[in-house]
């Protein structure tokens, strides 16, 4: 594979890295202090840092689906967060990536498609939008959402258990399997050492957005138009953690193409799909 190309973004506040590998921004920063918030894709732990779930999130059922009478053997999350997006456009605050198919993803997903994805730097925040066009002759079945992950801590001062995640408002946080707590506007990592997932679905959460903070430093990712919320840790001594929107709200019909018990959208032919949010350096 070719080595990998990096655009470098910047304003009067923030500069961020976005890679060609995954479409990843692998790197956002306040110019001030220089603290870097994302995690930095070491293997020894995870080797991505923000990657695209699609065209499904979660993993298949055996690690495959069926699809014109055959069987397809497919990783966890799709395999937009393997794949190599390639640069089409780059300016001093922004930048466009896009995904087409091709003979390798055709072989796991028979589908005509473009996924683009745009950064624009605005303030102390980075947008990101994604547009997912179908160019094939029938429904483009896809779920996506986004699995950013963020240094914790920021600073070699600080402790993993210094840190909260606050929300916009009072959250009814409850969990199915892992209770974290009842209703509350925030929750320590002390006192609720998030080990694995946790995902709040069905549009539990109403908040328009969640932070990581230890009180110095924060770093917010906008929740709005999102149906499902989770966070991860991969295990106990893992220097980051995952706050991740999935699920965009869509008004197109479902289907069960990847899975029999969970729902997917079918984008009809010739027409697109977009989504977004944000992550913000609140200080």
């Amino acid at each position: 594979m070719n080595k990998e190309k990096t655009v470098r973004l910047e304003n009067e506040f923030v500069e961020a890295v976005v890679s060609d590998q995954a479409a990843e921004v692998i790197s956002f920063k306040r110019r001030d202090n220089g603290i870097e918030m994302i995690w930095c894709r070491d293997p020894a732990y995870w080797y991505n840092c923000n990657p695209i779930l699609f065209p499904y999130f979660s993993k298949l059922r055996d690690g495959k689906y069926e699809i014109d009478g055959r069987t397809i053997e497919l990783g966890q999350h799709g395999f937009a967060r393997r794949a190599r997006f390639s640069f089409v456009s780059a300016q001093k605050d922004s930048c466009e990536l896009e995904l087409n198919d091709d003979e390798e993803s055709w072989a796991v997903y028979p589908f005509h498609f473009t996924l683009k994805v745009r950064y624009q730097l605005e303030g102390y925040r980075i947008l990101i939008s994604y547009q997912i066009i179908n160019r094939d002759q029938r429904d483009l079945p896809f779920n996506i959402g986004f699995h950013p992950a963020f240094n914790c801590p920021f600073t070699s001062d600080k402790r993993y258990e210094d840190y909260r995640i606050e929300f916009e408002q009072p959250e009814d946080l409850r969990h199915s399997e892992k209770p974290l707590l009842g209703s509350s506007q925030s929750f320590t990592l002390f006192d609720n050492l998030i080990d694995g997932s946790y995902f709040y679905e069905n549009g539990q959460i109403k908040s328009r957005w969640c932070q990581l903070t230890d009180g110095e430093h924060t770093i917010r990712v906008s929740l709005e138009g999102y149906e499902t919320l989770g966070f991860w840790k991969k295990s106990p001594d893992t220097p980051f953690i995952c706050i991740e929107p999935w699920k965009p709200v869509s008004s197109l019909k479902q289907g069960r193409t990847f899975r029999d018990d969970v729902d997917n959208n079918l984008l009809p032919p010739g027409e697109s799909f977009e989504c977004g949010y944000y992550f913000e350096i609140v200080k």
